[in-house]
């Protein structure tokens, strides 16, 4: 693939979206998913760069990271929610919308193959054993890019930075003013949460701090560190004995990524 075949991804990917944007009685999902890509695109190309990627590994990277979410604006416009479990998985609705409009006809089959694998996985909850070596770098490099930016929309959602948001970044889940000391535990133990054991938005604030587990590579750490995400997503949690524990161990945890 060259230059070219990403440039027509990205006029696509504009002419897209913003004819959901026009139609949505309220916009604002859809100028946030829009603008989020754009974040998760800066951040391939930024781990990318640290990581040394040639000039075709980067274009495959930023083809997957302009893709990745398209999925989300024909699921927010059918069913009004972001929640994978509520409607449709949107990873695989963003390889329908891919192969409905023959989005990758141009480009490599072996290429293509690999973006649209990622794609598919970049939300799941744990990878497959057998992938191919390219595939599983270009996953897990797509799945690390979205997740620093995640982390920054919700952080900034959760200390009352964006006016617009209407709990559609947090699935319109309560907020009962509980920590699950079961969802605290998995922390505790590095483990990942599932998103259907979330009951609550502090389940969900639990979700996403153990997604620090789930980080495949050291600049994406140091990102994350850096930016102070998961003490500030903690901090946002009522205080109690689990707050305390928590983000101790978050940042005992954290330090140690460092190394």
């Amino acid at each position: 693939m060259t230059d070219k075949d990403y440039k027509a991804l990205v006029v696509f990917f504009d002419y897209y979206t913003t004819g959901f944007i026009n139609r949505a009685v309220n916009a604002h999902p859809h100028v946030t998913k829009k603008n989020h890509t754009v974040r998760v695109v800066e951040n391939i190309v930024f781990l990318g760069e640290k990581l040394g990627l040639s000039p075709q590994r980067m274009r495959l990277a930023k083809a997957a990271a302009l893709l990745h979410d398209i999925g989300r604006f024909s699921q927010f416009e059918t069913y009004g929610t972001f929640y994978d479990h509520a409607s449709k998985n949107h990873g695989a609705l963003g390889v329908g919308v891919i192969r409905e409009h023959r989005l990758l006809a141009s480009w490599p089959t072996r290429e293509k193959k690999q973006i649209v694998r990622s794609i598919a996985l970049h939300n799941s909850y744990h990878l497959p054993l057998e992938m191919d070596g390219d595939t599983l770098f270009l996953t897990r490099l797509l799945r690390d890019a979205d997740k620093l930016d995640i982390f920054h929309v919700v952080t900034q959602n959760y200390l009352g930075a964006d006016p617009g948001e209407n709990g559609y970044l947090t699935h319109n889940l309560p907020d009962d003013g509980l920590i699950s000391k079961r969802l605290v535990e998995r922390v505790l133990n590095e483990e990942l949460i599932d998103n259907q054991q979330v009951q609550s938005v502090n389940d969900l604030k639990l979700l996403q701090i153990s997604w620090v587990f789930d980080l495949n590579f050291k600049a994406a750490v140091e990102r994350v560190n850096r930016c102070d995400f998961i003490p500030l997503i903690i901090s946002t949690m009522p205080n109690s004995d689990h707050w305390t524990f928590l983000m101790a161990f978050m940042k005992a945890h954290m330090a140690k990524k460092m190394v």
